[in-house]
This record gives structure tokens, C-alpha cells and sequence, in this order.
């Protein structure tokens, strides 16, 4: 009995307890994090040359965008030859992240040789795995840009996306409801789509933001298809990556390319805060067997 009664008292004193502590509250997610790994990842790669810094950060599910679409990066990595070359280097220009700290993205300015001069423009997305490492599931580009530099590679504060307020409760249901709206919406139903931060990229352009970002989703063509191919979302259902192949009429007949974006949960409506599109998509430099943000040609 008095083992009983003892138990009783004790359960009762950490009941007591718990409930006279504070609750705790998570840390909010920064896109720090993300921010870090990228610049480990670039440093990687002139330590030990871009073949194997790819090859160690890449997530098992990871994809490349070459010209003939989107292709498995492990298998692809696993297939280049290492020729040493450690000439590939950049750096983050904007950076963000998911509330749930498991699915972020940064972009920015690339080189291609030792004179480190920007002449090219990454996107990157990352997840978080199982271990707690970050991985990147997509590396592409949109190749040579106008206004390439955007931010120093020395700059220690890099602008970041803000972080939802909210989130669509899952995964699964935040990746349903992006995919409705990528397989039912025209390019003039995307823009409308677009937020007021939304941060635009198209091949040979410079970055396109605020009311610049409508004109250039319509770029190389108003009639432009999409055709989803990938959706990605964070645990919390806040922050989605969607990849696909993108049609329009060109000068010499139909063209394509190859699109990226990021959607966000903002006041219980999907945006985009990010989008690209290669044109055409990236090509492996003649000079390099790198799969990364291959110039266009």
C-alpha cells in the first residue's frame, strides 16, 4: 500500500511540476542552417574538386536538370569523371526555409574559373535527412544572367525568405494542393500566383522582383505550358518545390525548358516566391563534364 500511495504522491508531484513550468517554445527555423551547408558545400568543392563535393552532398533522391530533363543525380554523379577540377565555385545571394526546419532553398551567383567572377545563376533545394544532414534533392541554374554579381561573396548577411506563419498541417496535403493548382492554372493564372517578393530568373534577363516578376513569367513566351513533374513539401506543409518541363512556340518552332519553383503558405494561400526557367535548359560546358548550372551556351 505504501508503495502505492508513495507512486501516487510522486506521479502527482511531476504532474504538479510540469504544469508550473512554462510551456517551451521551438526555436523558429532560420534559414542559417541551409545558408552554412551551401557555403560547406562550395568550400567543399575547391577542396577536393566538384565531382566528389556533389557526390557527398547529394540526397539518395537527388536530381540534376540536363538538356534531356531531369535526371538522376546519384546515378549521373556516380557516372562523371573526376577531373580535378576545382574552378567551380559560388555563393549564396537568398536563401529560405520551411517552419518545420526540413526543406529550404538557397540561389545565387556561380563561377565557372579561377577568376571567380559571376557568370551564371544556382538554385539549389535542400532536405533534411533522417540523420539531421542537410542534402540537396535539386541543383540547376538558368545559366548566364544579366546583373550576375547580385551580392558579394564575402557578404556575411545573406537576404532570406520570411518564414510562414503557417503551415497546411502535412506534407502530403501541401504537395496535393500545389500540384491542383501547377496542373489547372495557365501561365496567367501562375501570375496572379506570383507574391509581392517573388524573385523571377530567366536565362540571359536579370532578375526580375516586384511588379518586374509578372512581365517576366510571361517571358520567352505568353502561351508558355508547364507540365509538373516533381512536387516536394516541407513537413509542416508550408514551403513546396515543384519541377517540370515548360513548351512555348519559339522563332524556330517548339521550344522547351526546363522550370523550378518555390510556393509558400501565406495567409492560407499558395504562392510562389521563387521561380526559373533555363532557356534551353542547361547544357554541360564543352570545357567540363560538370552537371552544375552549366552555362547556356
Amino acid at each position: 500500500m505504501r508503495r502505492i500511495i508513495s507512486l501516487s504522491l510522486l506521479l502527482a508531484a511531476c504532474a504538479t511540476g510540469d504544469l508550473a513550468s512554462p510551456p517551451r517554445t521551438p526555436a523558429p527555423a532560420s534559414a542559417a542552417s541551409v545558408i552554412a551547408t551551401e557555403r560547406a558545400f562550395a568550400a567543399r568543392a575547391g577542396e577536393i574538386a566538384w565531382v566528389p563535393a556533389f557526390r557527398e552532398f547529394v540526397a539518395p533522391d537527388g536530381q540534376l536538370a540536363e538538356p534531356a530533363g531531369l535526371v538522376d543525380a546519384v546515378e549521373r554523379l556516380n557516372a562523371a569523371r573526376d577531373d580535378g577540377n576545382r574552378n567551380l565555385f559560388w555563393w549564396p545571394a537568398y536563401a529560405g526555409i520551411a517552419r518545420s526546419d526540413d526543406l529550404g532553398f538557397t540561389t545565387g551567383p556561380v563561377s565557372f574559373d579561377a577568376s571567380r567572377e559571376a557568370q551564371g545563376h544556382y538554385f539549389t533545394v535542400w532536405r533534411r535527412q533522417p540523420d539531421g544532414a542537410w542534402r540537396w534533392i535539386f541543383d540547376g541554374g538558368v545559366g548566364p544572367i544579366d546583373e550576375a554579381e547580385l551580392i558579394s561573396p564575402a557578404a556575411v548577411d545573406v537576404p532570406t525568405l520570411p518564414v510562414a506563419d503557417a503551415g497546411a498541417g502535412s506534407a502530403s496535403l501541401a504537395a496535393a494542393q500545389v500540384s491542383a493548382l501547377e496542373h489547372s492554372n495557365d501561365a496567367a493564372a501562375l501570375v496572379a500566383r506570383l507574391a509581392e517578393d517573388a524573385q523571377v530568373f530567366r536565362t540571359r534577363r536579370p532578375r526580375a522582383t516586384g511588379a518586374s516578376a509578372s512581365a517576366a513569367m510571361a517571358i520567352p513566351s505568353a502561351d508558355i505550358s508547364y507540365r509538373l513533374l516533381r512536387a516536394e513539401a516541407s513537413l509542416a506543409g508550408d514551403l513546396v518545390m515543384t519541377l517540370g518541363a515548360a513548351r512555348w512556340d519559339g522563332e524556330d518552332g517548339a521550344a522547351q525548358g526546363l522550370y523550378a519553383r518555390i510556393w509558400q503558405l501565406r495567409a492560407g494561400e499558395w504562392q510562389i516566391v521563387y521561380d526559373q526557367l533555363a532557356l534551353p535548359p542547361p547544357a554541360p560546358r564543352a570545357d567540363s563534364n560538370s552537371p552544375h548550372l552549366s552555362p547556356v551556351p
